[in-house]
Parts: C-alpha cells; structure tokens; sequence
C-alpha cells in the first residue's frame, strides 16, 4: 500500500511574521529596548512635524499662485494692479525658503557634493558624512542664534510692511524657527549614522545611489 503524501507546511508557516520582517529591516533593532522606544518617540514627532511642514508649504505654494493670478487679471481686465501683492508675494517666499530648509533635510534633497566621497571606503565616507552634518547643524544653529537677537531687534523696533502693515517681527519669526529646526534635523541625523548600520543622509532617509530615486519619507 502506498503511505498517503506527507502534507507539506502552509506557505504562510514558513513566511516570517510581520514582526520578524519589521526587526529584519529596522536598522535600530539592536539597541536595547529604552533607546528604542526613545526612537519611535522621534519618529512619531519627527511624522508629525514633517505633515505640518507640508501643508505650510502647500500653503504658502497656493498663496503665491493666487496672489499672481489675481494680480495679472486685475491688471489685465480691470486695468488695475493689486498694490500689496508683491509684498505679500515676498512674505510668502520667505516663510516658503525657511521652512523648507527643514523639509528637504529630513529628505535628504539638500545639495551636497560627492566627487571625492565616491572613491573612499565606506566607513570613511560615514565618518566624512557625519563631520558635515556636525558643521551644518552647528552652523545652523548659530544662525538661528542670530536670527532670534535680530527678531529682537525688529520687535523692539516695532515696524511693519507699507502696505498690509503686518508686524515684521511677526513675519520674520520664521526665520530662526527654520533654521532651528534645519539644525534639529541635522541633529537627529547624526544621531541616526552613530546609533544604525549604514549611512545616513537624515533620520529617515539612508544615503543611496545617484541613479536610484527617494520619496518624500525617505523610502526606496
């Protein structure tokens, strides 16, 4: 008599779980429990952050191309040009430049050059990566420095904008919250490369080839 087929295991018994899956590929999994939920802290902060980011320069984007296009049709159609859409234009590129400074380092986009780190060992081009992102956070937070003593200065001043008279310290305002946050973003960068295997280019985006493309959260 023939002994019936041995039956073999479901697919999804020899599958890893999703929790093994998600240790396999979180760069953190082997630091102890504490530093990792300090991590997730981070990321949950850092998610947050990035989707206010976002819709304030959605906004600012949106603010801009309306400005203009009410300008050019009143100026077209009713032969008269609104008087403070230019300020407002220069207002919204401003919050648009300094908060962007945080976006793109949390994606990594900011421009670097890489001609000679292409040629180096990999440990020495990390220990190269990190030095900049130490230059680059110091640098943006002594700006940020500045810019607070020179918020000061302009509130203590009390000035406005000519035409929609809105206080410019009120507006400037701006300026050191991204640098400060720019810095913030260098900052957990560098604690990313010190803490995870690999390269890093911010907390969530890994350093990878030129050819190859990254979205907006870091991931491949």
């Amino acid at each position: 008599m023939n002994s019936p087929p041995s039956k073999s295991p479901p697919a999804d018994e020899t599958r890893p779980t999703p929790a093994e899956a998600q240790g396999a590929q979180d760069p953190l999994a082997h630091l102890p429990a504490p530093l990792r939920r300090l991590a997730a802290i981070f990321e949950r902060g850092d998610q947050g952050l990035a989707h206010v980011e976002r819709w304030l320069i959605a906004l600012c984007v949106l603010g801009m191309a309306t400005a203009s296009i009410a300008n050019v049709i009143g100026r077209n159609v009713f032969n008269y040009s609104l008087p403070f859409t230019e300020e407002l234009m220069q207002i919204l590129q401003l919050w648009l430049t300094f908060l962007g400074i945080s976006y793109g380092a949390r994606a990594g986009r900011h421009i670097r050059v890489t001609a000679l780190l292409d040629f180096m060992p990999p440990w020495l081009r990390k220990v190269l990566l990190i030095a900049g992102q130490v230059i680059t956070c110091a640098l943006l937070a002594y700006l940020a420095w500045l810019a607070v003593d020179y918020l000061q200065s302009l509130a203590r001043s009390g000035r406005v904008t000519p035409s929609l008279r809105w206080s410019l310290a009120a507006l400037y305002a701006v300026v050191p919250l991204g640098l400060a946050l720019g810095a913030l973003q260098y900052l957990m960068a560098i604690l990313r490369n010190l803490l995870a295997q690999g390269a890093w280019l911010s907390w969530r985006t890994a350093e990878i080839d030129e050819n190859e493309e990254v979205d907006g959260s870091g991931a491949l």
